[in-house]
């Protein structure tokens, strides 16, 4: 999304910009891609800011949230032609209680215009690695598509709920794809992935997600592709009329 400021609203941007640089309160005119956490008795509940992101850069925050202390949690996006995404991760989540406790992990980015038409298709998915203790493996994943452009834009689309399965000491939910309706092609929207990780007391573990957003090819692209298969097909069975190869014995 374009934003155009003229005349005196640059002006009072530009202050804004300045009176928060000077109270080292954060820029959140801007603040288009961020990530969050949330857990129960945490700030009431509410889904907190741990940090704030440039448009389609990358973003990351390490430090103790509720009950849990998060080792480089971050997230990065990217808006392509061919493919854009939402990518969120950490290098270590630890439960730091003595009692199994449940922490929500969020990342969100607006703005996005690419691929080009409509509908998209979405891909997401979820893996990793459980270094110490339990992780529930119900349901812990979730991507979601918002042609609002709204941040934690949750109400539009979705792959459903994704759940996880073990191997040994690493699990993963596969690949969930749905059809996401932008409604005016090229119109901006957003991306949102929800990690939902419940851990037993002193657990710990790691996790990477991923959302990627591809054009859905046009029917008639579909039947020329098919076309082209079935003349291939045609030609190579006429090769083998035309010259028939000798049996083997």
């Amino acid at each position: 999304m374009q934003k155009q400021n003229c005349g005196g609203s640059r002006y009072l941007g530009l202050v804004a910009v300045l009176v928060a640089a000077f109270l080292g309160l954060p820029n959140r005119a801007s603040a288009d891609f961020e990530i969050y956490a949330q857990q129960d008795g945490v700030n009431g509940g509410a889904i907190t800011l741990l940090a704030s992101g440039t448009d389609f850069t990358a973003t990351s925050f390490s430090g103790t949230y509720g009950d849990f202390t998060l080792t480089g949690f971050g997230a990065a996006s990217t808006n392509n032609a061919d493919l854009s995404d939402l990518l969120k991760s950490t290098i270590r989540i630890r439960n730091n209680s003595a009692d199994t406790k449940t922490i929500t992990l969020y990342a969100s980015q607006t703005d996005y215009t690419l691929p080009a038409g409509t509908p998209l298709r979405v891909d997401s998915g979820l893996g990793g690695t459980v270094f110490d203790g339990d992780l529930s493996g119900s349901g812990v994943f979730q991507a979601f598509a918002d042609s609002g452009n709204a941040l934690l834009g949750m109400g539009d689309f979705t792959n459903g709920p994704q759940s996880a399965t073990f191997l040994g000491n690493t699990f993963a939910t596969g690949t969930a794809s749905g059809v996401f309706d932008t409604r005016i092609a090229g119109s901006p929207y957003s991306l949102t992935s929800v990690f939902e990780a419940t851990v037993s007391g002193g657990g710990s573990g790691n996790f990477s997600s991923t959302v990627i957003v591809t054009a859905v090819p046009e029917p008639g692209s579909l039947v020329l592709c098919g076309l082209g298969a079935g003349l291939v097909g045609f030609y190579g069975w006429r090769r083998r009329g035309l010259n028939p190869q000798p049996a083997i014995a």
